[in-house]
């Protein structure tokens, strides 16, 4: 499974890139909701994401960034990298990034999922999580600047045939409205997202 990331010039043509959309729901939903987005790499500026969800009064109790926002209505992206020679696993360098519908951000990187680390209070304001709503839907925007995706991330020069890992997810552990959806279908017996081995492959396109 692969998802082509579209070069793009800026944040306003992100509605040219390809759409990707959440359908695989598995362990405990008490709903699915339809959840769609799309993904574009700028040049000098990172890689810029949208994601719409529609299901109306999102569950946000959550107000703070690094607030533990699965507990709520909650959208995230998730992106691994491999260097050089290194081979796909649960323990290679990648990123979290989920949201609620109050744009509020619990954001981590590092290798593997122990010992993750938060991302800085200046790098979530970089990253500037955008949301709107309005009667049926929610729609968030979040940037990943080239410079952590590069240098902290080993991510290496992004560009046109740049490849890494990537899936996007729809959750809350709130018992009442629990559910756990994926692009990418994941394969573990019970809830896990932090697992790249399960990522789809993305691809920087023209």
């Amino acid at each position: 499974m692969e998802y082509k990331i579209k070069k793009i010039q800026s944040k306003a043509d992100i509605d040219l890139c390809n759409e990707f959309e959440i359908t695989n729901y598995k362990w405990r939903n008490v709903y699915t909701p339809k959840v769609v987005g799309k993904m574009g790499f700028i040049p000098g500026e990172g890689i810029f994401a949208k994601m719409t969800c529609f299901e109306e009064n999102p569950l946000a109790l959550k107000t703070q960034d690094r607030d533990r926002v699965c507990d709520d209505s909650t959208m995230e992206i998730f992106l691994a990298f491999t260097e050089e020679g290194e081979e796909l696993s649960n323990d290679v360098m990648y990123i979290n990034f989920e949201f609620n519908s109050n744009a509020k951000m619990y954001a981590k990187y590092g290798k593997g999922r122990k010992g993750r680390t938060f991302i800085s209070e200046e790098l979530c304001k970089e990253c500037g999580c955008t949301v709107t709503k309005d009667e049926k839907s929610w729609t968030a925007t979040v940037l990943f600047p080239i410079n952590f995706l590069e240098e902290t991330c080993n991510a290496g020069k992004l560009d046109v045939g740049s490849q890494f890992y990537c899936n996007f997810y729809k959750i809350s552990e709130t018992p009442e409205i629990e559910h756990y959806g994926s692009f990418a279908p994941i394969g573990t017996e019970t809830p896990n997202f932090h697992v790249p081995v399960y990522f789809a492959k993305a691809i920087i396109v023209e």
